[in-house]
C-alpha cells in the first residue's frame, strides 16, 4: 500500500495479540509517497493454539492545517521508487572514491636507498582488490575447440575471481574417485592467470550436495572427510570457500561443525556462509541464523546474498542498498555470491520499471547494480551466475550469447570495471624520491626510464596499511 502525504501527518499502528493488549505507534510522515507493509509474525505455539502477532489496522490523522493523506497512483508510486533509486544511484560517485581509492606516496629509490628526484613516472592499474567474478562451470566443457577459447579468453579479459564446482552429486558419482583431475587443470589455468578462486558446495542439503552412493545426506564422519580432503588439496590455492550452502531453507547439515572443520584444515581460509532470497525480503531467516552463528562463536569470515530469487525481480536498488547495510552490522564482509540478471524476455517484476528482461535491460541493471554495490565499504565481491547462454541455469541469464559473442552486459561491464574503476596516472617525483596519486585499491606497475633504459616496478595499495610506499629501481638494467 501506497500513501500520498500532503504535510505532515502522524500515524498509529494498532497491535492485537493474544492478551487483546492494544499498542500504538506514533510516527510522523514527511510529505511524499510512503509505502506501508503490513506484516504477519507467528512468534508462538501454545498447545494447540497458534498465537500471531499482526498489524490489525493503521490510523492516519493529518494534524491542524495539514492537507489529508490519500492513496497515491500508480503513475506517483512509480515516479517516487524512480527518484529513490537516483538518489542512491547519484550517491555512488562519492562513496567509490571514499571507500574504493585512496592517496598513496610512492617513495623511488635506487638499490642503495637513495632517493631518485626529478624522475618521470607512471603507474597503471594491473589488479583490482575487488573480486569482479564468475562461476567458471563452462570452463573447457563445450563441443568446439573454438567455443572454449572464447570462453576462456572471455572469461580472463573481464574476471580476476572465479568459482569452482564441488556439487557432490556430479563431483564424486563413484565413491571415493571425485573429479579432481578437471579441478586441477581449471585451477592451474587461473591461477596462471592471477584469478583467485572459490570453492562451491562443500555439503548442501538439495538433491545436488547428495552423492548418488548414499541413502540421504551421508553422515557426518563422511561429510567431514570430504571437507577435510578437498580443502587440504587446494590448500593454498582456493582461497575462499562456501561451506554449506543455503543453510538457512534447509534442515542438514547444520554449518556449525563443518565450519570448525574447514577452520582446522585451513586456518588461512576464507568461509562464507551464503543464502538466497535475501534481497526479495531480507530473508529473516538467514538474518536469524547468521545472529546464532555470531553466539555460538561458529568461525566464519564473509556473508554470501544470493541475487536472483525471485528470478524476474528487479531488486529496487534503495532496498538493496538497504539490505546491505542490514548486513553488514554482523561486522563481517559481504559478498554478492549469485547475480543473474536475464535477458530473457520474461516480464520485470517487483520495480517501477516495466517492461521484460531483454539484453538492454540486462545491461542497464547490471551497471546499475554493481554501482551500488561497489560503493558499499563491506563489500568485497560481487559473482555472476553464469558467463554464457550456452550454460545458463536461467535462460538468458549469460553476459556471453550461446555463440560466444559479447552482450551489451559484457561491454558495459568491462567498460566500467576495466576503465572508470580503473587508475592509470604520470608524475614526476620531487627532490626527495617522492610523488604522490590517488588510485582504487589493487596492484599497480610503475615505469620510468633511468640511465636510458625502462624499468619497472610492482607496488600495491591497500585499503588499510601504510600510505607511504618504496619503491626500488635500479640506476641501470642489463638488457
Amino acid at each position: 500500500m501506497a500513501l500520498l502525504v500532503d504535510g505532515g501527518v502522524v500515524h498509529t499502528a494498532t497491535v492485537d495479540h493474544a492478551d487483546r493488549r492494544d499498542c500504538t505507534f506514533p510516527t510522523e510522515l514527511t510529505a511524499g509517497v510512503h509505502e506501508i507493509a503490513v506484516a504477519f509474525l507467528n512468534d508462538a505455539l501454545v498447545g494447540d493454539e497458534d498465537r500471531n502477532l499482526y498489524i490489525e489496522r493503521i490510523t492516519l490523522r493529518a494534524p491542524q492545517g495539514a492537507g489529508a493523506p490519500a492513496l497515491a497512483g500508480i503513475a506517483e508510486v512509480a515516479a517516487a521508487a524512480q527518484q529513490r533509486e537516483q538518489d542512491v544511484l547519484h550517491a555512488t560517485a562519492a562513496s567509490i572514491a571514499r571507500h574504493r581509492q585512496r592517496d598513496a606516496v610512492l617513495i623511488v629509490v635506487d638499490q642503495e636507498g637513495q632517493p631518485m628526484p626529478n624522475l618521470d613516472v607512471s603507474v597503471d592499474q594491473i589488479g583490482h582488490d575487488f573480486l569482479f567474478g564468475c562461476n567458471i562451470y563452462g570452463f573447457d566443457r563445450f563441443r568446439s575447440d573454438a567455443d572454449n577459447a572464447a570462453y576462456r579468453d572471455r572469461f580472463a579479459e573481464l574476471f580476476n575471481y572465479a568459482t569452482v564446482g564441488f556439487y557432490w552429486r556430479w563431483y564424486e558419482v563413484e565413491r571415493g574417485k571425485p573429479q579432481y583431475e578437471y579441478t586441477d587443470k581449471v585451477v592451474a589455468w587461473c591461477q596462471q592467470r592471477g584469478i583467485r578462486l572459490k570453492g562451491h558446495p562443500l555439503l548442501w542439503g538439495d538433491e545436488a550436495g547428495v552423492p548418488p552412493w548414499s541413502d540421504g545426506q551421508p553422515a557426518p564422519e563422511i561429510q567431514r572427510h570430504r571437507v577435510a580432503e578437498i580443502m587440504g588439496r587446494y590448500r593454498g590455492k582456493i582461497e575462499f570457500w562456501e561451506v554449506v550452502n543455503e543453510p538457512s531453507h534447509l534442515a542438514e547439515p547444520k554449518i556449525g561443525q563443518p565450519y570448525r572443520w574447514a577452520r582446522e584444515v585451513d586456518p588461512e581460509a576464507y568461509l562464507i556462509v551464503n543464502d538466497y532470497h535475501v534481497l526479495a525480503d531480507g530473508a529473516p531467516g538467514f538474518h536469524r541464523l547468521l545472529e546464532q552463528a555470531v553466539r555460538d562463536q561458529v568461525p566464519f569470515d564473509g556473508i554470501g546474498i544470493q541475487a536472483h530469487e525471485p528470478r524476474t525481480m528487479r531488486f529496487p536498488l534503495d532496498r538493496v542498498q538497504a539490505i546491505l547495510d542490514q548486513y553488514a552490522t554482523f561486522g563481517k564482509e559481504l559478498h554478492i555470491t549469485e547475480f543473474t540478471p536475464t535477458s530473457s524476455g520474461q516480464p520485470i517484476a517487483g520495480s517501477y520499471r516495466e517492461g521484460v528482461w531483454d539484453e538492454a535491460a540486462q545491461a542497464e541493471y547490471a551497471v546499475q547494480f554493481y554501482r551500488v554495490c561497489f560503493a558499499h565499504p563491506a563489500m568485497r565481491a560481487i559473482t555472476w551466475w553464469d558467463l554464457s547462454d550456452a550454460a545458463s541455469w536461467l535462460p538468458g541469464g549469460g553476459m556471453l550469447r550461446a555463440d560466444m559473442s559479447r552482450k551489451p552486459v559484457y561491454e558495459q561491464l568491462k567498460r566500467l570495471i576495466h576503465q572508470e574503476w580503473h587508475t592509470a596516472a604520470q608524475g614526476c617525483t620531487d627532490e626527495n624520491g617522492r610523488w604522490t596519486f590517488r588510485g582504487f585499491h589493487g596492484t599497480y606497475r610503475l615505469s620510468a626510464t633511468v640511465a636510458g633504459r625502462a624499468v619497472t616496478a610492482d607496488v600495491r595499495v591497500r585499503p588499510h596499511g601504510p600510505a607511504e610506499l618504496t619503491v626500488v629501481l635500479p640506476r641501470s638494467q642489463k638488457r
